[in-house]
């Protein structure tokens, strides 16, 4: 007897350690056969006579879910099948806890409104009156006419050059004394910005020298540094020179090219001769548009002892001796 109570202990432990997996145990339908009274005992009897401890329902409860009698093993889980729901449409914070917004009008698409009758596109009478008027207004607006008790000198200042040039070249279209008077009044030009233009340009030139140099000034490595500069200077000295000989005030181009000659004699020499090509092009381009003053002032014998006075100062250029050379044969033509 004692060896058979300590066998059905142990198919009591059995039968709990098989119940909480939730699941049909073969061991329930064992039978304990023996000998005496209750030699045969099902072993689903046996867990009635023994409940389970607390312990042990809990631990059955964190096991799996125990799943219908009906539920058919072989069919595939519905959950795999379901279709994702979305998650609800955030809203803003401001419009959550703001004001409600306005309703709008739904707008109609481009090819609905381009099927739509004409008849539906057509505009109201007052809404063509109110284009027509405003495309008036529109045409209304000018500059305001100059005030009589504008101040003639202040009013030129705003004026262009192209402007004051046409204006005066009218004014003296007005009949001849008009024309005269104006050629008296004409002043000299003034070449003072010309000249520290030119100046400033100079400077320009030699401010871009590196201050620390391993060698020579006139090296490869410093005109690399100025040649922008010298470039400046002869762009902007030839188109000066062309502006007063446009002018064809004869005095003042001779002045200029004086001038011009004096500004880029200052410019620095180079070890390179095809470094010095910017500097000996810009007096070669000066020394043609003086030769062609030269042909177009037709100047007295007075004016060209002068000229050719002010042009020996620069003898050292080859440049310049051809100028000097033509001004003495128009000399001798003239004697």
């Amino acid at each position: 007897m004692p060896h058979q109570r300590e066998f059905r202990t142990r198919l009591i432990e059995i039968y709990n350690m098989a119940g909480a997996a939730g699941r049909r145990n073969i061991l329930q339908e064992i039978l304990i056969v023996g000998t005496g009274e209750g030699a045969t005992v099902r072993f689903s009897e046996l867990a009635s006579r023994n409940p389970i401890s607390p312990d042990e329902t809990v631990i059955q409860q964190r096991g799996l879910h125990k799943k219908l009698p009906t539920y058919n093993y072989d069919a595939p889980d519905p959950v795999f099948f379901k279709t994702p729901t979305k998650s609800p449409k955030k809203v803003p914070f401001h419009l959550r806890f703001g004001t409600p917004p306005k309703t709008t009008p739904v707008r109609s698409s481009p090819r609905k409104r381009l099927n739509d009758s004409p008849c539906q596109l057509k505009f109201n009478e007052s809404d063509i009156s109110e284009l027509t008027i405003s495309c008036k207004r529109l045409k209304r607006r000018h500059l305001e006419i100059v005030k009589p008790g504008l101040v003639l000198s202040n009013g030129l200042k705003a004026l262009s050059h192209a402007q004051l040039v046409q204006l005066i070249t009218d004014a003296a279209s007005l009949s001849p004394e008009v024309e005269q008077l104006i050629n008296k009044l004409l002043p000299k030009p003034d070449l003072t910005p010309a000249e520290e233009k030119l100046s400033k340009l100079k400077h320009n030139i030699y401010k871009s020298f590196p201050r620390n140099v391993w060698g020579s000034r006139d090296s490869a490595f410093c005109f690399l540094r100025v040649r922008t500069h010298l470039e400046v200077f002869k762009k902007e000295c030839l188109e000066m020179c062309h502006h007063f000989m446009d002018s064809q005030y004869w005095p003042a181009v001779f002045e200029f090219i004086f001038i011009a000659w004096k500004y880029t004699m200052e410019l620095p020499d180079w070890e390179s001769v095809s470094h010095n090509k910017i500097k000996s092009l810009c007096m070669k381009q000066l020394a043609s548009q003086c030769i062609s003053a030269l042909k177009k002032a037709n100047l007295d014998k007075l004016a060209l002892c002068e000229v050719i006075e002010r042009m020996q100062e620069f003898t050292s250029e080859s440049a310049i001796e051809t100028c000097i050379t033509f001004a003495k044969q128009l000399q001798t033509k003239l004697a």
